[in-house]
């Protein structure tokens, strides 16, 4: 029968109150990191409380998987630290009772959170992040005057791309203001220049005020003229103004919600499930093309004279080349180079396809092994932090919060490069999203064998020092040689 003891519950209440403080700090500083990165989206377009709270809502959930192994890390490290800065583990072990043995009820605790951690990334971890970039996208389509970007056109007014040189953060002034109306569908024909420029919305949100300063319009006469005249034909109309305003109409400027099915074939809003479906007609799809294009490229340029030859008869190609004169000769040799270079570009271009078809699918692949990495972070964070805090026994919030952001930072270092890697379709899937996990999985266990056998850990001076000891030995007999 299964019971519960004494340490056992005092190893575990002495775990879950930091795990839950480092937790809810850990989640807190990401989002303000998260709040500070998309500050500049959010302010002054009048958003109203509840989708505040809806978008911070789900930037939290998004956010657990970067909190989580990081707070169970801290965490442990301060739990044995603890333990053994009070001379607790010591008192423990001397009863006969191993270190595995004082670990093993918070290892049950990890893995029940490391299958909940599964269960999260592959289907609330999906679900959240489609909730979170569909209004984060609606967010930023509210209120188009408070988006336009210095040195860059601006296309949130249909048919209309404006362009600015600066602009006043104060009062919102925009100079240097460059127009393209497209709104009558005859191309740049119509063009307004202003050295300044201020932009309001109406009271019902209808219609966008633009009102410009001291400039310039140039307009092509194309009413009553053909489209395709020529362009040097058509009549011309310049107009100088000081002040300008005109007057764009809006569909709405309430708070629209996109429909989020727009989003859902993005590979960060689909679960495992979804994910295989879709690397699967992927692939599927891209094989399809990718021997039709084959196909069709050798039947029009390999083989495109072979129904001009009697397939019964064998031909020797050296007897046919020989009996044509010179000139028919340096033409065959021009075909034929022409044909190998065309083969070439059609190689190397198709190679090229695949390597964009592999770095497409890869997207997939990485969200797909996502999912059970999350898992593994959190057993193998355990596995290092928990060790770590029984050798160098400090307990408190310093070593443990220095050591477990370095570890982590190593963690989440190794895995934005393997995941880049995967990315640039420079290692597969498997390689680049598990060798960071493997890592931390030979420090975990590295950390559990000294741990276990009450070793010291090798202080980095000792180990360069025995390093520049064998090689300056190794140096000395090859110098004698």
């Amino acid at each position: 029968m299964f019971r519960v003891k004494k340490l056992d519950l005092l190893v575990l209440k002495a775990y879950v109150f930091p795990l839950l403080i480092t937790f809810f700090v850990t989640t807190f500083l990401l989002l303000m990191q998260f709040l500070w990165k998309y500050i500049d989206d959010m302010v002054g377009k009048g958003l109203e409380l509840h989708i505040i709270l809806e978008l911070f809502f789900y930037a939290t959930v998004g956010l657990l998987q970067m909190s989580l192994p990081l707070a169970i890390l801290c965490s442990s490290i301060f739990l044995y630290g603890s333990m053994g800065e009070t001379n607790e583990l010591i008192a423990i072990k001397s009863s006969g009772i191993s270190l595995l043995r004082i670990m093993r009820p918070v290892i049950y605790v990890n893995v029940i959170v490391a299958i909940l951690a599964f269960f999260y990334a592959n289907n609330l971890l999906p679900y959240s992040n489609l909730r979170l970039w569909s209004l984060m996208y609606d967010i930023r389509n509210q209120r188009p005057e408070l988006n336009i970007k210095e040195g860059v056109f601006f296309d949130g007014i249909e048919q209309v791309r404006l362009k600015i040189a600066s602009k006043n953060r104060e009062n919102e002034m925009m100079y240097d203001v460059m127009i393209y109306d497209h709104r009558k569908n005859y191309g740049n024909t119509n063009v307004t220049v202003a050295d300044s420029a201020s932009m309001k919305i109406t009271d019902d949100k209808q219609y966008l005020i633009l009102t410009l300063y001291n400039g310039k319009r140039y307009e092509d006469v194309v009413e009553g003229v053909d489209y395709n005249y020529v362009r040097t034909k058509r009549p011309f109309r310049e107009q100088y103004f000081t002040k300008q305003q005109v007057l764009f109409e809006l569909e709405s400027f309430t708070f629209n919600r996109t429909d989020m099915d727009l989003f859902k074939h993005n590979s960060q809003m689909q679960n495992m499930t979804q994910l295989i479906s879709t690397i699967d007609s992927m692939k599927t799809t891209l094989e399809y093309r990718n021997q039709r294009s084959f196909h069709h490229y050798y039947t029009n340029n390999i083989y495109r004279a072979r129904s001009k030859i009697d397939e019964g008869h064998d031909v020797d190609v050296d007897t046919l080349f020989s009996a044509l004169n010179n000139a028919y000769k340096i033409q065959s040799y021009i075909r034929a180079l022409n044909y190998a270079r065309s083969g070439e570009a059609f190689l190397t271009t198709a190679i090229e396809n695949e390597q964009m078809q592999d770095m497409s699918l890869n997207k997939h692949r990485i969200e797909l092994h996502k999912k059970f990495t999350l898992a593994f972070a959190c057993l193998i964070m355990f596995f290092v932090g928990a060790p770590f805090g029984a050798l160098v026994r400090k307990g408190g919030l310093g070593v443990p919060v220095i050591f477990s952001f370095i570890f982590y930072l190593l963690y989440y270092v190794l895995s934005m490069i393997g995941e880049k890697s995967v990315k640039s379709a420079e290692n597969s899937a498997f390689q680049g999203m598990w060798y960071p996990t493997g890592i931390i999985v030979l420090i975990g266990i590295y950390f559990t064998y000294m741990a276990v056998h009450d070793k010291l850990i090798t202080p980095p001076k000792y180990i360069f020092a025995y390093i520049h000891k064998k090689f300056s030995s190794i140096f000395h007999i090859f110098s004698k040689k």
